[in-house]
């Protein structure tokens, strides 16, 4: 077999990154390469973030590698993607799985694919750091990643290959031991989502990889409506995780009107701007993530695009987002509700006070 192994990490490192402030220390170029291919529409507009590509010369213990290539990308908001590209020739097809544990030498250390990646996205970060608006950097940054298995050998008929070797197959997509002996339904429920735009390619996507078989070598597109389904995945996840921590706030605020301080009315008005404040920021977000990709219509690429959209749950964390929203919004309506009504309470009292106190007067004066 030939081809290459394709790594994806994308890594959420903050609210946002100056790319203009980058670009004068990270030497990467925009990245306007709009891909237009298998039907696609002219009006789909993706992202462009800053893009380095590096060659790397490595020294490898397995015969099959021939090169690994570096693609760094830098996204406005506050993402680093690093694809690591593993070209190989020549492997026999049962010792695919192997690739992603062989270890190799670079002229910055020796690595398995994990650690190069690691180790060249601590690389980046240190060189970007001050780049990033500290608004929401968190303390163990959340990161996706994806694998592909990219087969540019002439299979005459995918399918016919897919089928004769459909255990090891889905092994490799679920990248368990393929010794495994797995279920039936299990097979066929990996290998169920399967597209194919010509005769002699096929794509299956998993959760966490794809299979690609094309002689052409024409997937670019693939890579990237597969980049821009992690990357929105990556930052639903982060925004969600945010709103956790969010409401884990709202709780204490929540005892500590009810329950120990009398006095944190007078700074919930603060609490209730910085939260409209947050929720606007977290719409404009979600609404930016919704609208990163407009793959509408029947086409290739859109088919590729709902299928992973399902497969992450897309709409699902999207909706939990909103709920969460509403939820915390709520919390924190009722609360200075319940202060305010506290407040018209203790003023009714006071007035009540200070009209018996002038009645009491007027009867001393009426009996002098």
């Amino acid at each position: 077999m030939n081809g290459e192994l394709i790594f994806l990490r994308l890594t959420d490192v903050g609210r946002n990154i100056n790319l203009k402030k980058a670009s004068n220390i990270f030497p990467a170029i925009p990245d306007k390469r709009i891909i237009r291919t298998k039907d696609t529409p002219s009006y789909v507009d993706f992202p462009d973030p800053l893009n380095l590509e590096l060659t790397q010369n490595i020294v490898s213990e397995s015969k099959y590698i021939t090169e690994i290539n570096l693609q760094v990308k830098l996204y406005d908001e506050g993402v680093i993607s690093l694809i690591a590209r593993m070209a190989f020739r020549d492997i026999p097809l049962e010792n695919l799985h192997k690739l992603r544990n062989t270890e190799f030498s670079t002229l910055e250390g020796e690595f398995k694919i994990n650690q190069f990646l690691k180790f060249h996205y601590s690389k980046i970060f240190s060189q970007i750091k001050d780049c990033i608006e500290e608004g929401y950097i968190l303390g163990i940054p959340k990161y996706e990643k994806y694998t592909f298995y990219c087969i540019t050998n002439d299979i005459e008929k995918p399918e016919v290959f897919l089928e004769e070797n459909k255990k090891y197959l889905a092994a490799l997509l679920m990248g368990e031991n393929p010794n495994l002996k797995l279920n039936k339904i299990q097979v066929d429920s990996t290998l169920s989502h399967s597209f194919s735009f010509l005769k002699n390619d096929l794509v299956i996507f998993d959760f966490d990889r794809a299979l690609i078989i094309d002689p052409n070598q024409d997937y670019e597109d693939i890579l990237l409506v597969t980049e821009i389904a992690n990357y929105q995945l990556l930052e639903l996840r982060t925004v969600d995780y945010l709103l956790d921590r969010r409401l884990t706030i709202a709780e204490d605020d929540i005892r500590k009107i009810y329950f120990k301080s009398r006095s944190f009315g007078r700074s919930l008005n603060r609490k209730v701007g910085n939260l409209l404040r947050l929720r606007y920021d977290f719409i404009f977000i979600l609404e930016n993530i919704e609208n990163v990709s407009k793959l509408i219509g029947d086409y290739y690429l859109a088919q590729i695009y709902t299928n992973l959209a399902k497969l992450f749950q897309l709409r699902h964390w999207s909706d939990s987002i909103r709920h969460r929203l509403e939820t915390v919004g709520d919390i924190y309506n009722i609360a200075q509700t319940n202060i305010n009504e506290r407040f018209l309470l203790y003023v009714e009292i006071l007035l009540s006070f200070i009209f018996i106190m002038e009645f009491i007067f007027l009867i001393f004066d009426f009996f002098r």
